[in-house]
């Protein structure tokens, strides 16, 4: 029965904190995508499809984070209002208490590392697939008239009269895609042609100006037809990025032989973190207890702030880490180890301080 209240007393808390972090984070990442998914052409339902990717991504930053507070706001409304001091005089020990911490603990942190195992690289390639294809669905309309367009790196579109989005006159491009060159390209007119795996754009009766990074050199031509390419990688064809691998993958890319070491070492620093960064979910928690006792006093504010100062030093020591293992100086299942190692310390010396505490 106690355990069942405590849980309630956690669980309560765990999920406002949930609901408000994943809010706070979703709205400050969909303030850079969602205007870029409505420029694309992007409806609705795109954005719909987004979201759910981007709610699968951040999840497992806060999920810990409301482990943590969750706890630490439970026991600290429990000893506010004395129900720390009755237990004990009923003679519950402090073990006790820390019972429904573990099996609290244990879940969020299976859960953390489903998330991380299998769902977040899908969610990543996900979101990722969706913004390239809105790309090639507004280039299938063709360009718009008198704006500038920056659909490829390195290049911004300018045409004066677009007629059926495929017919141009007085385009202007502006191109940085050559090894140590930028410059301007001039096309008084042409026409834009969709071809697999690629855009071609057929520029006539016009002039190039590119120019050496350091202005010292200068290369003018001029054309009656010129036909540049702009090569498009499809969804399955692009190179994955680590974050989108499965662990096959990247545990496999971290042994070849024909890669760089820091390469390797990144591919297998990313697969260790699938494992280690869950932990932070099991650790984190048990924090809560004795600080909530202590914050007893204290308000709510207080301890929202302690636990985010908490978890936010956690994720820099794990980012620490995760530097320490790409550049080889500790091995990534070492390196990566020592944040929750550390914590798990701090969460042990602080139990014991508590149980004297209880004993006093």
């Amino acid at each position: 029965m106690l355990t069942r209240y405590l849980l309630r007393e956690i669980l309560s808390n765990f999920l406002a904190v949930v609901l408000v972090t994943l809010i706070l984070l979703f709205l400050t990442r969909m303030a850079d995508f969602g205007p870029e998914i409505f420029a694309r052409g992007g409806r609705l339902s795109d954005l719909a499809l987004f979201s759910v990717n981007l709610g699968i991504f951040l999840l497992p930053f806060a999920l810990p984070l409301a482990a943590l507070v969750g706890v630490l706001l439970g026991f600290m409304r429990l000893a506010h209002d004395q129900e720390l001091l009755a237990l004990s005089a009923l003679g519950f020990s402090p073990g006790r208490l820390y019972r429904p911490v573990l099996y609290f603990a244990l879940v969020v942190f299976v859960i953390t590392l489903i998330l991380n195992l299998v769902l977040l690289p899908r969610a990543k390639r996900g979101m990722r697939d969706l913004l390239y294809a809105l790309a090639t669905r507004r280039l299938e309309r063709g360009l718009p008239e008198k704006t500038p367009v920056d659909w490829f790196p390195g290049l911004i579109f300018y045409a004066e009269k677009v007629k059926e989005g495929f017919h141009f006159k007085h385009l202007y491009l502006f191109d940085e895609t050559h090894a140590g060159k930028r410059g301007l390209i001039y096309a008084r007119k042409g026409r834009l042609l969709l071809r697999e795996g690629e855009v071609e754009l057929v520029l006539q009766e016009g002039e190039g100006h590119l120019f050496s990074r350091d202005l010292r050199e200068v290369e003018n031509f001029y054309f009656g037809e010129y036909r540049y390419r702009v090569p498009l990688n499809l969804p399955e064809e692009r190179e994955l990025k680590r974050g989108e691998m499965g662990l096959a993958e990247l545990w496999a890319r971290g042994h070849r032989s024909d890669l760089p070491p820091r390469k390797r070492r990144k591919y297998l620093t990313e697969f260790y973190q699938r494992f280690f960064y869950p932990l932070a979910a099991l650790v984190l928690p048990f924090l809560g207890l004795p600080l909530g006792a202590r914050l007893k006093a204290s308000g709510r504010g207080l301890a929202l702030a302690a636990g985010l100062l908490l978890y936010l030093f956690y994720y820099l020591c794990f980012s620490l880490a995760t530097t320490l293992a790409e550049n080889g100086y500790l091995p990534p299942p070492l390196a990566l180890s020592l944040p929750s190692a550390g914590m798990a310390l701090v969460a042990y010396f602080l139990a014991r301080d508590f149980e004297r505490r209880e004993a006093l």
